[in-house]
């Protein structure tokens, strides 16, 4: 990396999953709480950008993050972003929106679970899909239920890619207005097309008054 390159950077997101925690292992790649610690004595911000919702974070990395300091996240694939434990900026499902697709999903047998602002909440399950979502929580609890009312930011939606056609010709993505996410063979995102971790990057470097300039991403 060029001298220029560096003292532009004010700011560093990395992705958990695959970059730094191994969610089939269960394990924290070596190094991360060094790096982190590195970054910040160079006047770097290190901060997170995932599609995971902060509540259920690595406890490994949540123990890394306690002891370095990191308070920017981007979290629910850019859907709920937090300096600390308050909001920068949210974007959750319209309630007709989150009606109509869960009635679909849950009406062809496919698993169903809402992320919401405190906790992941099960509207159905599967066998297959719950055994993809062992390892994303392999530290936090699958039994909350939802307070009808609460704002969902993403359905996590246990279906193969087999399905995904009938999906689409249903209409509940709304001519591309939603978009899927697959992260497993039976298992993928559901969200608002514009929604993405590149916003929620955009979001939270405004509240520091910088620019995409000023950012590196990892995953």
């Amino acid at each position: 990396m060029s001298k220029a390159l560096k003292d532009r950077i004010r700011i560093v997101f990395f992705d958990i999953d695959d970059t730094l925690y191994s969610k089939n292992a269960g394990l924290l790649s070596p190094g991360v709480e060094k790096a982190f610690l590195g970054l910040k004595r160079r006047g770097v911000i290190p901060a997170i950008a995932t599609g995971r919702a902060r509540y259920i974070f690595p406890a490994p990395l949540e123990a890394v993050i306690a002891r370095t300091g990191v308070e920017h996240f981007v979290t629910i694939n850019g859907q709920l972003n937090l300096h600390g434990q308050q909001v920068v900026t949210d974007y959750p499902f319209a309630q007709a929106d989150l009606e109509r697709i869960t009635a679909y999903l849950v009406g062809q047998g496919m698993g169903v679970c809402y992320a919401e602002r405190t906790h992941m909440s099960v509207i159905s399950m599967t066998p297959a899909f719950h055994a993809a979502l062992v390892p994303i929580m392999r530290d936090h609890s699958m039994d909350q239920p939802h307070e009808p009312g609460s704002p969902v930011y993403q359905l996590v939606v246990g279906f193969q890619e087999s399905q995904l056609a009938g999906i689409e010709a249903s209409g509940i993505l709304d001519h591309g207005r939603f978009r899927t996410v697959r992260w497993h063979e039976d298992a993928s995102d559901l969200l608002a097309t514009e929604g993405s971790k590149m916003r929620g990057i955009r979001d939270v470097i405004g509240t520091l008054g910088l620019t995409l300039d000023n950012v590196m991403a990892f995953g």
